[in-house]
C-alpha cells in the first residue's frame, strides 16, 4: 500500500514503461482539448460581439484568434507521445495560453470600464483549474498546476482591487474547493491507470513485467540501441532442475522459490532502464539497455552470488536453495532482430546448462557493440 501511494504522490519512481502509457494518455487527452478550444475560442467571437461594444470586441477577437492559434499549435505538435515531459509541458503551455488569454482579456475589460463577469470571462480560472480532472496527474502536479492558477486569480485580485472583498474571497475558496475536488479525481485517473497497467503487464505470481510487455520494451529498446548506437544485453535465466524440485518439494514450495528469484532479479535491475520479466514456466529474461558484455556479466554474476545466499523454508518445514543458469547475449553492430537476439541467448543459456549449470555462458556476437 505504501508503494502504491508513493507511485500516487510523485513520479519519480514510475517505471518509463508506464510513464510511456501515461504520456500518451495526456498527450491525447490535451490534443482533444486543444482542438474544442479552437473551435469554441473562435465561435465565442460572436458572442462578444453581442455584448460588448465594437472597438472593445475587436480587440478582445485578436486575443482570442491569438489563443486559437496557440490551441492550433498544440494540437498539431505530434511528436514525442510518448515521452512524459513533452507530455507534461504539453499540458502546462494549455493552462499558461488559457490562464495569459484570461488575465489579457479581464485588463481589456476593466480598462475600458466594464465588469468582466457581464462578458462571461470570469469562469475562465474555475474551467483551468477543474480542466485537471481529466487528466493522470501525480499529487504533487496537481498541487502544482493548481497552485498556479490560485496564485495568478491572486495577483490579478490584487492588481484590480478585488482581493479582501467578499466575491473576490469567495472566488477564491471556489478555486481551493474545485481544486481539490479536480486534484482528486486526477489522482483517481492515475490510480485506475496504473492498476490497468499492472493487471496487463505484470507477472501475477512474481511481478514482474510478463512475457507480452517484455517482447514489447525489448523491440523498441532494440531500435533505439541501434540508432543510437549503445550497446544492449539480454540476459534469459533457467532455474535449474526447477521440474525435478517441484516434484520433490511440491507447487507451493515451487512458487515460493520463483517468488524469491524474482525479488533478486528486481535488485539487481536497478536502472530505470533495466526491465526484468518472467519469460515463461521458470525462464526469466533481463533486458539491460546500455549495457555490453563486461557490464551483463556483472549483473549475471550478481544473480547468481543471490542465488547462493538464498535459502527458503518451504510447507514441508525443509530449508531448500536453488541456483540458476544463464545465458547473454550482446546485441550486434547489424540490424539484429528480437527473435535472432533471443535465439542467440537462448543457445548461450543451453551451453551453460550443458557446462554443469549454475553458471553463465556469453553467445559470440561477432560485431558486437561493447
Amino acid at each position: 500500500m505504501f508503494e502504491f501511494m508513493n507511485d500516487l504522490l510523485r513520479a519519480g519512481r514510475h517505471s518509463r514503461y508506464f510513464n510511456h502509457t501515461r504520456s500518451y494518455s495526456l498527450f491525447s487527452r490535451v490534443r482533444t482539448i486543444a482542438w474544442i478550444l479552437v473551435v469554441l475560442q473562435t465561435a465565442w467571437i460572436a458572442v462578444d460581439w453581442l455584448l460588448l461594444p465594437e472597438g472593445i470586441s475587436s480587440t478582445i477577437a485578436y486575443g482570442r484568434i491569438t489563443a486559437s492559434a496557440c490551441c492550433l499549435v498544440l494540437a498539431l505538435w505530434f511528436s514525442h507521445p510518448y515521452r512524459i515531459e513533452a507530455s507534461l509541458i504539453r499540458l502546462l503551455l494549455l493552462v499558461l495560453v488559457l490562464t495569459v488569454f484570461q488575465t489579457w482579456s479581464n485588463w481589456v475589460l476593466i480598462h475600458a470600464g466594464f465588469e468582466s463577469e457581464l462578458a462571461g470571462y470570469a469562469f475562465f480560472p474555475f474551467m483551468i483549474i477543474t480542466m485537471l480532472a481529466i487528466f493522470p496527474l501525480t499529487i504533487l502536479e496537481v498541487l502544482g498546476f493548481a497552485a498556479f492558477v490560485i496564485l495568478v486569480e491572486l495577483v490579478s485580485q490584487l492588481w484590480n482591487g478585488k482581493f479582501g472583498l467578499v466575491s473576490g474571497l469567495n472566488d477564491l475558496w471556489l478555486l481551493a474547493l474545485l481544486g481539490c475536488i479536480a486534484g482528486w479525481a486526477s489522482v483517481n485517473q492515475l490510480s485506475m491507470l496504473l492498476v490497468m497497467h499492472r493487471q496487463a503487464t505484470r507477472d501475477p505470481l512474481t511481478g514482474l513485467a510478463n512475457r507480452r510487455q517484455v517482447m514489447e520494451q525489448l523491440d523498441s529498446d532494440i531500435s533505439e540501441s541501434l540508432e543510437g548506437g549503445q550497446p544492449l544485453s539480454v540476459l534469459l535465466f533457467d532455474l535449474d532442475k526447477f521440474k525435478s524440485f517441484n516434484d520433490n518439494h511440491g507447487h507451493a514450495a515451487g512458487d515460493l522459490v520463483l517468488k524469491q528469484f524474482a525479488r533478486i532479479l528486481k535488485e539487481n535491475a536497478k536502472r530505470k532502464v533495466d526491465l526484468a520479466g518472467r519469460f515463461g514456466g521458470e525462464e526469466f529474461l533481463m533486458v539491460l539497455p546500455g549495457m555490453g558484455e563486461a557490464e551483463a556479466s556483472r549483473v549475471a554474476d550478481a544473480v547468481r552470488a543471490g542465488c547462493h545466499k538464498t535459502s527458503l523454508k518451504v510447507p514441508t518445514g525443509e530449508q531448500v536453495s536453488f541456483t540458476t543458469s544463464i545465458g547473454i547475449a550482446v546485441l550486434g553492430d547489424q540490424d539484429e532482430d528480437r527473435t535472432r537476439l533471443l535465439q542467440r541467448a537462448d543457445e548461450a543459456l543451453y551451453a551453460a546448462k550443458d557446462g554443469g549449470r549454475d553458471r553463465y555462458v556469453v553467445a559470440p556476437a561477432e560485431g558486437a557493440i561493447v
